[in-house]
């Protein structure tokens, strides 16, 4: 083999290692986590009646960003896993950092349209959000008692097709999904180094490879 060709095999095969590395580094500074949370938000039976069932805190969904890169989201399409629903009432909150979540206009994101057909609940954003390095949605639904039994017995799973570019690997491997079983909320901490998911842990989807 001349001295021609190894340099160029050379400069090649630096320039994949170089190219995979910047790769997998773009994928480690993007992560989608979805926790199951299930907290009753209104206590009060005469209000419960009158939004049409209990006010209930599903879950949250985070999206954590190391890039400095701008990102923003406009929506979130979450696609129901378990027995057929008619209809759903569902809203999404920001989270305020440090500070306790209270389900107010401020902090409303998202009034949510449910597709029967699709069995997805649609969180069209009024505007784009730009994402910070940690940024948390809440997912509030009104949970009549009609359907509580079928919400505790499926799941939740964010479409990819809605996630901003960066994002969307995080959902190449594995479902983005929120199950909302509370029969294992008391499970072991989760351990981000673990991807299986468990029903109950939250679920952090990083992109290492």
């Amino acid at each position: 083999m001349g001295y021609g060709m190894k340099r160029l095999i050379y400069a090649t095969m630096s320039l994949l290692i170089i190219s995979t590395g910047s790769f997998s580094t773009a994928l480690e500074n993007f992560s989608v986590i979805l926790e199951p949370k299930w907290k009753n938000l209104e206590h009060d039976h005469k209000k419960s009646e009158e939004f049409g069932g209990k006010w209930i805190l599903v879950g949250s969904i985070t999206f954590e960003k190391k890039s400095k890169e701008y990102v923003s989201l406009d929506k979130i399409n979450l696609c129901w896993n378990g027995e057929s629903i008619d209809n759903l009432i569902g809203s999404l909150y920001k989270k305020i950092p440090e500070k306790e979540f209270i389900p107010i206009q401020d902090n409303l994101i998202s009034d949510g349209n449910w597709n029967k057909t699709k069995q997805t609940l649609i969180l069209k954003f009024d505007e784009k959000l730009s994402l910070g390095p940690t940024t948390t949605f809440y997912l509030v639904l009104t949970v009549p008692e009609t359907i509580e039994s079928q919400l505790k017995n499926g799941s939740f799973c964010i479409e990819e097709q809605c996630l901003p570019d960066p994002f969307k690997h995080c959902a190449h491997n594995r479902q983005l999904s929120l199950a909302i079983n509370t029969t294992n909320n008391l499970a072991p901490p989760f351990n981000p180094k673990k991807t299986k998911n468990f029903s109950g842990d939250p679920v952090n989807f990083t992109t290492n490879k």
